[in-house]
């Protein structure tokens, strides 16, 4: 920023480090010149929308004048029915991430401490530091969080916890009686976030039923979940927490009345509806997984075992290099540097047709890099 400008900063703002999101193919074909980029950095569903969804735009153009209902009534009150709780434990936002600003700006102060692990996803600490709180870290036990040193690290000044699960950018997920205790443990004061961005990627017998938990009477665990991965609803934005009536009441008071579209709200509708599409999804994601992972083995590369749409794989050298070799042959990855995984990329799971093209690009790559 400007030196000039500074005066006019949040003081928390001037301590964020900039998100650097993934490289779009528009700018890598712009910038390269290539006519055939495969972005395989954002996660992004493979497969497209939702049919449905997709049929259900078409139909919406006569509602563009209109501003969006502001707390997502119709949505709310079926994800209410879905998950067994009432439509006033659930706020919607314009993605995850817009979820947690507005729990941010509602609930950290101040010199408030957030634990937060120290390979995740950044955006924890992004509005803990704009609210001028203070971030802590937690030890990793090799790629996993150490749920252990995260108990450790609470103390008498911590308002929040920041758990992904599963762990983005590593894939991993936490054994689930380790997970529930953690949860049960933790002091009554401490708001454990538990962001389940992917939790539909995940073995059905690692997931800790956090929403059965909640509904137990858990008051300071709030749930995050995305339309984003598994619905493929990335571009319009939505996504929402599931949280204690009165948490929820302080976050609809500050948060922008109208940050989630119509569009978002009915698109989100019709996709809830494609058991298909969904289906289908997962089952090719566990499929072109195994395939990742016989890859991999065959190039002796390291990874994680994902419980995502995802794989992060340690290609033993500098990561950056290899992102660069990718991209020359059209492969958009996700460096580590970010994380704190130097050596690191993170790779989507594509269609079959776009892993094939990645490995034999990550083989060029690998063979000039090793001449």
């Amino acid at each position: 920023m400007d030196t000039q400008n500074t005066i006019f900063a949040n003081p928390g703002a001037l301590g964020v480090k900039p998100y650097v999101p993934g490289k779009s193919a528009r700018e890598a074909s712009r910038e390269l010149g290539l006519s055939q980029v495969v972005k395989l950095a954002s996660n992004e569903n493979p497969h497209g929308s939702s049919p449905l969804a997709r049929q259900a735009l078409a139909g919406l153009g006569d509602r563009l004048h209109l501003y969006p209902d502001s707390t997502c009534e119709e949505l709310r009150g079926r994800l209410s029915n879905d998950l067994g709780v009432s439509p006033e434990e659930i706020t919607v936002g314009n993605g995850v991430d817009g979820v947690i600003y507005n729990l941010g700006m509602a609930c950290i102060d101040q010199g408030d401490e957030a634990v937060i692990p120290r390979v995740s996803y950044p955006m924890y600490e992004t509005i803990v530091r704009v609210m001028r709180g203070a971030p802590v870290f937690s030890a990793m036990k090799g790629l996993r969080i150490d749920l252990q040193d995260m108990r450790r690290r609470i103390s008498p000044r911590t308002k929040a916890v920041f758990l992904c699960n599963p762990n983005n950018p590593t894939g991993d997920a936490l054994p689930r009686e380790e997970l529930i205790r953690f949860v049960a443990e933790a002091p009554a004061t401490v708001l454990i976030v538990l962001d389940e961005a992917y939790i539909d990627f995940t073995d059905p017998g690692l997931r800790p039923g956090s929403v059965s938990l909640f509904r137990e009477g858990r008051k300071n665990l709030f749930i995050l979940r995305t339309f984003s991965k598994l619905y493929g609803l990335a571009g319009v934005r939505i996504g929402y927490g599931l949280g204690d009536r009165a948490l929820v009441v302080l976050i609809h008071r500050i948060k922008p009345p109208f940050a989630v579209s119509s569009l978002a709200e009915q698109l989100a509708l019709k996709a809830l509806e494609d058991v298909e599409f969904a289906r289908r999804t997962l089952e090719d994601c566990s499929r072109q997984k195994r395939a990742f992972y016989e890859q991999l083995e065959s190039l002796g590369l390291g990874y994680v075992p994902s419980h995502t749409n995802f794989v992060l794989v340690d290609t033993g050298r500098d990561a950056q290099e290899i992102f660069e070799g990718l991209l020359a042959r059209g492969l958009i990855v996700r460096p580590g540097k970010q994380y704190g995984l130097p050596t690191h990329i993170r790779v989507t799971v594509g269609l079959q047709e776009e892993n094939k093209r990645l490995f034999q690009a990550l083989r060029e790559t690998l063979a000039v890099r090793s001449s």
